[in-house]
């Protein structure tokens, strides 16, 4: 479900986290398992990086974020025995001795504050598939290099140069995007492949970062749960946000698209394009607010019959990269890299031309866990200048319309306030 739609209360327990790891990995003997926490807070990684390090005859704990561990969360956790700092500092001596490891670069403050989606979600991906791809070298039995590391991070070092190059026409894209949402339109993204992916990932991440509703930004993928080969199966019964097939789009949201909406396809020149021309010209029946981002490899090149259906595309072409075996791989990773990044920009831009952002911090979100608590905490102490206590206060007036905050509610857990 959270692939499709926003599930933030879930972070919150440490329990539930040591308990799913657990289900999954029952009867297995040997499990890498890498925990992703951007500023190291969450709860949930947390209760399974310590289940794992209860059971390290069996797990490989490594916890991946983007603050050193001294700036790691240090308030206990609702509930729970530590906080995730404690449990970050235990990884760290594991990581002195080989039992576990703890990789956490720096890579900087993000553009909005907070929004982990954007450098950190970039990074994350960036470091994963360069371990995993090392990882399959070594399984073949081929030397894995320092020179080999530096090769595949250098082909995402020119993913960035091909992407920002076409910066005048993502800005037109973001400032388009803008313009919809501003009018109470929307923006549609149809992909293809595991483009379709990345689009429906951004969307949903639209929703907590900048409470906005699911049908404002949504993602649309060719094959729908078949593509996304999803454990749970097809999920569209679940509710209209779980529809993500290019045939739902067609069936739910095509008949009502309008003028002061934006359609956004993202395809390959490997995609089938006769097929992507026929949803243009559908489209476009409704719309001329058509945008398109399309990748190609050196040697293809566009047909006229898709620059005519589409005249505005923000169109990449890549290198052939002969890196043995994974050059494919790597090609498909750029790529994907590169449609974030593009999709990052032009939502949070659009989103900030909205007034969702006030200097570089969201102002506008919804308190659904206690990390966005504390950030709402914390964007009060900004604005007001008054002290944490005074903040909390205020937020808890608010949370329970009351201007009496009783005792019992001050030291209730922050689990109680978010529900």
């Amino acid at each position: 479900r959270s692939i499709v739609t926003s599930q933030e209360s879930p972070e919150d327990f440490p329990e539930l986290g040591a308990q799913e790891l657990a289900k999954v990995c029952e009867g297995k003997r040997n499990v890498v398992f890498i925990g992703i926490s951007c500023g190291l807070t969450a709860p949930f990684i947390a209760g399974q990086l310590d289940f794992c390090m209860k059971n390290l005859d069996v797990f490989l704990p490594v916890l991946v974020g983007f603050n050193p561990v001294s700036m790691a969360r240090n308030d206990r956790i609702d509930g729970w025995h530590s906080s995730f700092r404690q449990v970050a500092e235990r990884l760290q001596v594991l990581h002195d001795n080989q039992k576990g490891f703890l990789l956490n670069p720096a890579i900087g403050p993000e553009g909005v504050s907070g929004s982990s989606r954007m450098k950190g979600g970039s990074a994350t991906k960036i470091l994963l598939e360069t371990i995993l791809l090392a990882a399959h070298k070594a399984d073949s039995n081929l030397a894995v290099t320092e020179k080999c590391l530096l090769e595949i991070l250098r082909t995402y070092e020119r993913a960035h140069k091909v992407t920002y190059s076409q910066s005048r026409k993502i800005a037109a894209l973001m400032k388009q995007t803008a313009t919809s949402l501003q009018k109470k339109g929307h923006l549609y993204i149809v992909g293809w492949g595991t483009l379709g992916l990345v689009g429906i990932s951004d969307a949903v991440e639209c929703v907590p970062t900048f409470q906005a509703d699911w049908q404002d930004v949504r993602g649309f993928i060719s094959g729908g749960y078949r593509s996304i080969e999803n454990r749970d199966g097809d999920l569209t019964s679940l509710g209209p946000e779980f529809a993500v097939s290019h045939e739902d789009f067609v069936k739910n949201v095509l008949p009502a698209l309008s003028d002061t909406d934006t359609v956004l396809f993202m395809f390959t020149l490997d995609d089938e394009l006769s097929e992507i021309e026929n949803m243009v010209t559908m489209v476009k029946e409704k719309t001329s607010n058509i945008q398109a981002i399309s990748h190609a490899t050196a040697g293809q090149y566009l047909p006229n019959s898709v620059k005519k259906t589409i005249p505005s595309i923000i169109s990449m072409t890549w290198p052939i990269l002969f890196l043995e075996y994974e050059g494919v791989f790597i090609q498909k990773f750029q790529r994907e890299l590169s449609t974030k990044w593009i999709l990052d920009t032009v939502t949070s831009g659009a989103y900030v031309l909205k007034g969702k952002i006030y200097k570089n911090f969201m102002v506008d979100f919804k308190i659904s866990n206690t990390k966005l608590f504390l950030r709402a905490v914390s964007v009060l102490q900004r604005l007001t200048g008054q002290s944490q206590q005074r903040c909390t206060d205020g937020l808890l007036q608010s949370i329970y319309g009351e201007q009496a905050i009783s005792e019992q509610i001050k030291n209730a857990l922050f689990t109680r306030h978010v529900k």
